[in-house]
């Protein structure tokens, strides 16, 4: 077989074919890391990815090496000239970009070939070449395989499937071929009830054979589904073809186009449960972003890169165009004009973020961008997971079968930029950067259209536009500036703004003035890109009144992306009037930008960095610190109002210093979480040390409570690294606390483990018992959630002991919740019931209302595995109670839901045991708390078997196994194999937890039980 290609197939059971011979291709692992490659051919693959997408958080201590083992097995089964590389950029497939087939990247050209095809008006090989498509599936993508990106890429490509015959029964409508499709659209639309469109589409059908009556039947049934279902209405398509129906169906309307069309959503009825779009089974409402900024006024020249720059957005398929250049050059100027210009042509939206690539502090990091452009997109914040990859993956699949136009603006380099790309389809990436992107252009095939700077003529015009009739008459001063600014559109249109606010000032003037500033004289420095622009910002700069200049100056010491005006009066010491003033006259020189209302920013990096290092040249060391104090004891009281702070927080002072006196707190303003957490990464670099970790602390609790486990991780993290630096081994202790807590949350078990050995190591050597008391907690729920009870119960007896011992009620409460989850997995109900008592007394008596509604639903839990169903009854019904309606409370909501569920099912109580069930799944889903969501999904199967519907039940346990064994979670992994058995009867469920329940000492009884 040697030198013929190869045939790569992933659309059912993954092959690799040689004429009419099957490569033998190895175990299924090894499959799975090919898939990995296939599915994002011909780019290379990381082994990062690779694992992420075959193990995802499960993945093994020694997954890297399994993934060159995998690697070496498939190089030796592919033959010559299939092959696979290691390049800097990851593995790839040698001869992937041609030489061999892929049934995927068939299907999708297939669709694309249709879509233009249906667009010329050629129905006929339209359905053809969507026939082609769909004819190559042999099953669901990488069929028998599993990995968590497998399993989303196998989610995404059955919706893209279902949206091919939703156009290829379209089409067939053209033809009149609905008599001939009804039956296959009667059986896909029995299997994807949701989706309006089939529904449509087997309306018309049904018209076409001569079955009116039929297809108005199949217009009630949907409606009364909704009805019933969501208290909704059907779309504005089904409504329309139920309008045609009645109308006589005559003429023949094409149906819509457009694309794949994704799964059918209600339109909520005001007020309806699922208004915002979220619930556990319904996806999101479409949202179309409109996320340009407004175009520079006056924009002139750069006629051939607009040109070339909107032609290729509009060349078809997913053209990513890459503008590249110095700084100033009008990169973003050029791209937000072409990307105005091209907006017609994506109807779904446009996106638009800026990339701070070479922001002083930081880049803005990929996840935080997708998690804006997600909720921009309309999927609800709770429902934004955690890490890139997820985030990623989701972006590609809501994009799937949308035009949107894309604007990922000053980039720092194409790593930031991979992760921001739509997945193949009909979308368009506009990105800048100072640098080259040659990669992408290697990999990604980026089309690089590379920015100089102006043309004299360009330069002149610019000016003439933006200084208005003073810069009428002699040429020559204008040409002067235009050399003394390096061309520079960025530093022509400052220059342009600070003359205009002097009345009189002529270009003749102007162009001296300059001159006699001196560093414009060295613009053409090759190893100072800002020169001329730190010159074009001095004029600025020179001409507002020593308030605003003092004020400029401060904000550059701000971290955080943008501020309000109690953050400038903050970090200025003004009033607020004084302070408005300044803002004001900063945002009229286009120094300062008001972005929202009330909210302001930099227009540009450079600005920035002028205005720090303004800061650093006229500021005393002194001012500078008392200006970050200020500003660090204002996020203080805010990250007090967002996080509460019962984590061994302590006030910040005004000078910055710890211990203070607090200020009352202020009204919860989440819209600052991004400039808090700013300033604990700077000051866990530049200090003052103890501000990083006492707002890292404060912010623990709202992380915690609203599922934020990135944001989580990297403030833990930062405030651990502060309380290194200043050798504060009692605030290293708790930070490393807070991160165990973290780790655990986001299932980094391992990890959470280091750290809390390391605290209780310190607190035992330093006699701290509140610090050994947390340690062994945290290290006790660690090994819960791997199933080591024993052990699990040994430490939170001794953070109950030692907690108790020092007067700690709080950590009292928390050791004894633990210590009773234990209890009630190992079948000690009695010893159960008695903690969870005892820690409620101590909640109630502290005022701690999540503890305590987390503890009323599993004390529910309890009395039904002690025989008491009306006595659970009532205590899940008093945690439902406490945690109704507050966004802080919503894993305890979700717990009482679905315990109460349980209860309901018992009694036979089948509307209520389903109400209660969809509302434990809806919650736990929104908050996006896979813990919870695992034990929704098992109480779910668990009602449903008792209800009789083992169908359903399953796919409920599945879920959970998925999930549990994911995080991991050794009891929710557990209870799942528990309910399988239970709803399947096979003995190999039973068989596989019998070995597990007896390995980890759980009470096989109580989990067969239920």
């Amino acid at each position: 077989m040697t030198g013929e290609n190869v045939r790569f197939e992933v659309l059912g059971p993954v092959r690799a074919r040689v004429g009419s011979g099957e490569v033998p291709l190895g175990p299924p692992r090894q499959r799975a890391v090919l898939t990995a490659l296939l599915l994002r051919a011909p780019r290379p693959v990381s082994a990062e990815a690779v694992i992420d997408t075959v193990w995802g958080a499960s993945a093994p201590a020694g997954a890297v090496n399994l993934v060159q083992k995998y690697m070496s097995g498939l190089r030796g089964a592919l033959p010559e000239p299939a092959g696979i590389v290691l390049t800097d950029a990851g593995y790839a497939l040698t001869g992937a970009d041609g030489a061999h087939a892929l049934d995927l990247w068939e299907f999708e050209q297939s669709l694309a070939g249709a879509r233009a095809l249906r667009a010329a008006g050629n129905a006929a090989q339209a359905a053809a070449a969507l026939t082609r498509a769909t004819s190559l599936w042999r099953g669901p993508l990488a069929e028998g395989l599993s990995g968590p990106g497998i399993e989303l890429e196998r989610d995404r490509m059955a919706e893209r499937l279902v949206g091919a015959y939703e156009d290829l029964y379209a089409v067939g409508l053209v033809l009149g071929r609905g008599p001939r499709d009804v039956p296959e659209l009667a059986r896909l639309a029995a299997r994807h009830p949701q989706r309006e469109r089939l529904h449509e589409l087997l309306m018309r059908a049904l018209v076409q054979a001569g079955r009116p009556t039929e297809a108005l039947e199949v217009y009630a049934g949907v409606r009364g589904r909704l009805a019933e279902e969501y208290g909704t209405e059907p779309g504005p398509g089904l409504r329309a073809a139920q309008r045609w129906v009645l109308a006589g169906g005559d003429p023949e309307p094409e149906p819509a186009a457009g694309g794949p069309a994704g799964p059918a959503r209600p339109t909520p009825r005001r007020g309806s449960a699922t208004e915002d779009g979220a619930g556990a089974d319904v996806p999101p409402v479409p949202v179309r972003p409109e996320q340009l900024p407004h175009p520079v006024a006056g924009f002139t020249g750069r006629e051939a890169e607009a040109g070339r720059v909107t032609g290729l957005l509009l060349s078809g398929g997913t053209p990513l165009v890459c503008v590249e250049g110095t700084a100033g050059v009008g990169k973003t100027t050029l791209a937000v004009h072409c990307a105005h210009r091209v907006s017609g042509a994506f109807p779904d939206g446009r996106l638009f973020a800026d990339l701070r690539g070479f922001d002083p502090l930081a880049p803005a990091r990929p996840a935080d961008v997708l998690g804006d452009f997600l909720r921009a997109l309309g999927v609800p914040a709770r429902q934004v997971p955690d890490g890139v990859d997820a985030r990623a993956a989701l972006f590609r699949s809501v994009l799937a079968g949308r035009r949107v136009l894309v604007v990922l603006d000053n980039a720092a380099d194409a790593a930031q930029l991979r992760p921001l790309l739509p997945g193949p389809g009909q979308c368009a990436v506009l990105a800048t950067s100072r640098r080259g992107l040659t990669g992408l252009a290697a990999v990604a095939g980026a089309h690089r259209v590379v920015l100089p700077v102006l043309s004299p003529g360009e330069s002149a015009l610019l000016l003439r536009t933006a200084l208005g009739p003073a810069a009428a008459g002699d040429e020559g001063p204008l040409a002067e500036i235009a050399r003394l600014c390096g061309h520079l559109p960025l530093a022509l249109r400052v220059v342009a703004a600070g003359a205009a606010t002097v009345p009189g000032l002529s270009p003749g003037d102007l162009a001296t003035h300059l001159a006699a500033e001196g560093p414009l004289a060295s613009a053409a420095a090759p190893d100072d890109e800002r020169v001329s622009v730190t010159a074009s910002l001095t004029l600025s700069y020179r001409r507002l009144d020593p308030a605003a200049r003092r004020m400029l100056r401060l904000l550059g010491l701000v971290p955080g992306p943008d501020l309000t005006r109690r953050d400038a009066a903050a970090v200025s010491g003004l009033p607020a009037a004084d302070t408005g003033r300044a803002l004001t006259a900063l945002t009229t020189a286009h120094l300062l930008e008001q972005h929202r209302p009330g909210r302001f920013r930099f227009p540009h990096d450079l600005l920035r960095a002028y205005a720090g290092q303004r800061a650093g040249e006229e500021e005393d060391p002194a001012v500078r610190r008392a200006a970050v104090g200020r500003l660090a004891a204002r996020y203080t009281r805010l990250a007090r109002a967002l996080g509460g702070g019962q984590h061994r927080a302590r006030p910040v002072a005004p000078d910055g210093t710890v211990g203070g006196p607090g200020a009352e707190p202020e009204a919860p303003a989440e819209a600052e979480l991004p400039n808090v957490a700013a300033m604990v990464e700077y000051t866990a670099r530049h200090g003052p040390y103890p501000v990083a970790w006492t707002l890292a602390s404060l912010l623990h609790d709202v992380c915690k409570r609203r599922t934020l486990v990135t944001e989580w991780l990297t403030l833990a993290a930062a405030g651990l690294r502060a309380a290194h630096t200043a050798g504060d081994r009692l605030a290293a202790a708790g930070l490393s606390l807070t991160l165990v807590d973290a780790c655990l949350t986001a299932g980094r078990v391992e990890a959470a483990d280091e750290h809390a050995r390391r605290a209780l190591a310190v607190g035992r050597q330093e006699g701290w018992p509140d610090v050994v008391a947390a340690a062994c907690e945290q290290l006790g729920r660690g090994r819960w959630l791997l199933g080591d009870l024993p052990r699990a119960g040994e430490l939170l007896a001794e953070a109950v002991d030692t907690a108790t011992a020092a007067g700690l009620p709080l950590a009292t409460a928390k050791s004894l919740g633990a210590l009773a989850r234990v209890e009630a997995d190992s079948g000690a109900w009695p010893a159960a019931h008695r903690h969870y008592r005892r820690a409620l007394r101590i909640s109630r008596a502290l005022g701690v209302r999540y503890l305590e509604a987390v503890f009323l639903a599993e004390l529910g839990v309890v009395h039904r595995g002690r025989g008491e169903p009306a006595t659970a009854l009532g205590v899940l019904e008093s945690a439902l109670a406490l945690s109704r309606d507050d966004p802080d409370l919503c894993r305890p909501a979700a717990l009482a839901h679905a315990y109460l569920a349980e209860v309901h099912a018992v009694d036979g109580r089948e509307e209520e045991a389903r109400a209660a069930t969809r509302e434990a799944l809806r919650i736990a889903g929104e908050q996006g708390d896979p813990w919870a969501l695992t034990e929704a999904h098992n109480a779910a199967g668990r009602s449903l078997t008792l209800l009789g519907a083992t169908g359903e039940a399953t796919d409920r346990h599945r879920a959970a196994l998925r999930l549990s064994r994911t995080l991991p979670y050794r009891r929710g992994e557990l209870h799942a194999l528990a309910g399988l058995f239970t709803a399947t009867g096979r003995p190999a469920w039973r068989r596989e937890i019998t070995a597990v329940a007896g390995h980890h000492a759980y009470d096989l009884t109580a989990l067969l039980a239920g």
